[in-house]
Parts: structure tokens; sequence; C-alpha cells
């Protein structure tokens, strides 16, 4: 829903991973607790002196004397109420407007960037960008870990896993240059490459990864 509501108003997020997905503070636990009460049911923070690494006195009053780490107000994923899951889009920093902005290049993690960003570096992202990353994104929330690897160093790696998953991109099959150093033209592995394809990623991500129920054929299918 938020990335449709970005979309709406003319924006491509263009940065859209679990880590820009944040939990909403749970207000009605929150709201009622004074300071010292929002202390003792977490932490309260210590101060850490701010000091120069010359040693020298810190004499800018824009600089605090202290700072404090962060007092954590989350819980396990797996006690968070389905009441409790509104879920919020963060980090519009690289955000654009594609009707008044020409973007070329994805700033978002390697594994998650959509194709046409690696191989047509003069075609504008638009709003389906998003959408590639956004599918991924909730692939990861669902399983135990991302579809991609997140062990992935360069284009050609990322891109090469695409494939095992997915077989030969048809679109831009013949644009990559690499494509003959790691598969044959038809897409098969070279070098005794152990590939897993998307279903057998389905079955050891979504389905054995999970601690709680499995999802069903209905589910399986729509998914």
């Amino acid at each position: 829903m938020a990335t449709a509501y970005a979309h709406r108003a003319g924006f491509v997020h263009g940065d859209i991973h679990l880590e820009n997905v944040l939990l909403q503070l749970p207000g009605s636990e929150l709201d009622h607790l004074s300071i010292q009460q929002v202390y003792e049911r977490n932490y309260k923070p210590d101060p850490c002196p701010v000091t120069r690494t010359d040693g020298q006195p810190v004499f800018s009053p824009s600089v605090p004397k202290n700072v404090y780490t962060p007092n954590w107000l989350g819980k396990p994923s797996d006690e968070v109420l389905l009441p409790e899951a509104k879920l919020w889009l963060a980090d519009f920093g690289t955000a654009f407007n594609p009707s008044q902005e020409t973007r070329l290049l994805s700033y978002t993690h390697l594994q998650n960037r959509p194709p046409e960003a690696v191989f047509d570096s003069t075609k504008p992202l638009t709003f389906s960008s998003d959408i590639s990353s956004l599918g991924l994104m909730v692939w990861e929330g669902m399983g135990s870990r991302p579809s991609m690897s997140g062990f992935l160093f360069g284009e050609n790696e990322v891109v090469a896993d695409q494939v095992d998953a997915l077989g030969p991109l048809p679109q831009w099959w013949e644009k990559w240059e690499a494509r003959t150093n790691v598969s044959t033209e038809g897409g098969q592995p070279k070098g005794g490459r152990k590939v897993c394809p998307l279903q057998k990623r389905f079955d050891l991500i979504l389905q054995r990864g999970k601690k709680t129920a499995k999802l069903d054929d209905e589910e399986s299918r729509a998914f």
C-alpha cells in the first residue's frame, strides 16, 4: 500500500528492502508511561561524554556534552500481533519523480536491483523498478533468508544467480557479455556449478525454513 501510495503521488522510492520497512511504535503501550517507567520497562541509557580525538576541550555550543545509545523499543517478530503490524516505508533519500528527473542508476542493494538497471544503463528507471525490489523484499519477509544470495559481490554474480533461479532472461540474455563464463547459450551452468532453481529455493526458504505452518498448495501457487 505504501509503495502504491508513493507511485500514485508520482514518485519512485528507489531503495525498497527490509531495512527500510519499519514497525510503528506501539503507542498504546507507551503513551501512558512516564519517562521513568519507560526506563524501567526497557533500560536507562548511559551518557557517553563527547571528546575530541586530539584531546582538546570541546568549545562549540552546538556540540552536546554527552550522547546516548538509543533505547530499543522493539520486540521479536514472532511476538508482533496482527493489529500491531503497522508498517512504515522509510528512507526516501533516493526517491525521484520520473516525469521530472531521469534516473539511470539504482542505489538499492546489489541483489535487489532490477535487471534493467544492470543491462541497459541508458534506459531510465521507472515505477517497475520498485515492483521488482518489492517482490524480493516480500520473499525475504516471508522466508528465512533472501531469494537471491546476500554473498554476491558483483553485477555478474547477481545476474548468474538470477539466471540460476529463473533461467535465461529473454529480454537481456544477449546483452549479458559475461554469460558464456558461467552458462551455456541455453542457460545451463558451466564448470560443475551447482544451481538452485526457483522451486527449490521456495521449498528451502519459504517452506522448510518456516517455524510456523507452511503454505498450502493454493497459497503456494498464489505466492
